[in-house]
């Protein structure tokens, strides 16, 4: 629901700050303000279902992620990825080359290395909250 203070908002706390929005807004909007109005849209809809609270944002998360599996087609990732699976289908690639193989490995990896990263990142939330609470008790 529009509420008079949407457009008040605190600048420092951004997922994408200014700069980010405007590179990604003129690249891809420069030529196509009905384009550029139904983003808006869409996200001004998925702001509202956050701030809705829980019952909408499973809704919002489902949204941004189909949105994500959208926009993956317009990529030239998705791209290579066709054009390997095409030379797949020839019969003439190497197994070790072979789709499944590659991306199968590239994902173990990515996966680890998230795992990998996340523990850190737990680790040091941990120490970091053990010494706050060793101040505290002081």
């Amino acid at each position: 629901m529009y509420m008079a203070d949407d457009t008040e908002y605190d600048t420092n706390n951004l997922l994408a700050d200014r700069e980010t929005w405007l590179a990604f807004l003129d690249e891809a909007f420069r030529k196509d303000s009905i384009g550029a109005n139904t983003l808006a849209r869409l996200l001004f809809t998925l702001k509202e279902a956050i701030e809705d609270g829980s019952d909408n944002l499973g809704q919002a998360i489902n949204t941004l992620l189909d949105g994500i599996k959208q926009a993956y087609l317009y990529t030239d990732e998705h791209k290579l990825a066709l054009r390997l699976y095409m030379l797949y289908l020839t019969g003439h690639l190497k197994p070790q080359d072979e789709p499944r193989t590659l991306l199968n490995g590239a994902i173990e990896r990515g996966i680890a290395e998230i795992e990998r990263a996340r523990s850190k990142k737990d680790a040091a939330k941990c120490k970091h909250t053990s010494k706050r609470n060793a101040s505290k008790k002081k």
